[in-house]
């Protein structure tokens, strides 16, 4: 099995913080766990409230469910309604999409059929091009969004006739103690930690915009990725050096592209989007010559 051989590897997920460290232990890293969001639940908020009671009604054709946190909050909802198993059979009579085996999970743990799950990576693209088939003219389509909305998805079902209804259950805030944050920033810009690894597209907006707050966001940009650079012209031939940056790892293609548009190149991505797979990429990435 390859191993990390002592690295420092910080991560910035905060649902499954264990989970992650425990992998980065396994493969002989050193886990640097510096969370960097936080979820905020809308389980209150009239419009879940209002979907909730659609369903059950009757008024909804299909469900689109995007995370598994959003599909279990989407049940808690109903359960503190009072409506949970009405809610779970008016499910059965509806298309169920998940959009990811996250969803799926949390929909075989209520017994909730799923009619459709895209292919791996499970990107938003996977998922449009799987609905292609499917006739959605005149369909109310509920859609879970993960933190934020999905415009390519929406505007796609929109353009494929259907009426979309939008849901958030929870949004990505900041969290409440920075200090790890910015501790793992300080020692980012030291060269002691050996790679960073995001498990999803909100973190990195959150990192970027906590290291902004603290007056740091340049420093942690120049610290981030190991691009190979050329030696001066002055210098002997030799083989190009490594910037003294820490690896930034991705856990799959939508995470992937989002450190892209804020300017950070990827050095590891895994070929299936997990975070076990995540880890030991990392590590034969270097164990590499």
């Amino acid at each position: 099995m390859a191993s990390l051989d002592g690295k420092t590897i910080a991560f910035v997920e905060a649902r499954m913080s264990s989970e992650l460290a425990g992998l980065i232990r396994r493969h002989g890293g050193v886990p640097y766990p510096a969370p960097v969001l936080q979820e905020i639940y809308l389980k209150d908020s009239p419009e879940v409230q209002q979907l909730i009671a659609d369903t059950c009604a009757g008024r909804i054709d299909a469900v689109a469910l995007l995370t598994g946190v959003g599909t279990q909050a989407l049940v808690e909802t109903a359960a503190a309604m009072g409506r949970q198993a009405e809610f779970i059979q008016a499910l059965d009579q509806l298309t169920v999409i998940a959009r990811s085996p996250k969803p799926a999970r949390v929909l075989r743990r209520h017994q909730i059929h799923i009619d459709l799950m895209p292919p791996e990576p499970f990107t938003t693209t996977d998922l449009i091009n799987s609905l292609d088939e499917w006739d959605l003219a005149g369909k109310v389509m509920a859609v879970q969004h993960y933190g934020g909305p999905n415009r390519p998805l929406v505007q796609r079902l929109r353009e494929r006739g259907a009426e979309v209804r939008e849901v958030t259950l929870y949004n990505w805030g900041l969290p409440q103690d920075q200090a790890p944050v910015l501790a793992m920033i300080d020692e980012l810009t030291q060269g002691k930690i050996d790679a960073i690894a995001f498990t999803s597209q909100p973190q990195v907006g959150n990192l970027l915009t906590i290291a902004a707050g603290a007056g740091q966001e340049p420093a942690l940009r120049q610290c981030l990725g190991r691009r190979l650079e050329s030696a001066p012209a002055t210098e002997p031939a030799s083989e190009p050096a490594a910037a003294p940056g820490a690896v930034v790892a991705s856990v799959g293609p939508v995470c992937s592209r989002r450190l892209r548009e804020a300017g950070i190149a990827v050095d590891v991505e895994p070929e299936h989007p997990h975070m076990g797979n995540l880890v030991l990429a990392l590590a034969e990435y270097f164990q590499q010559p």
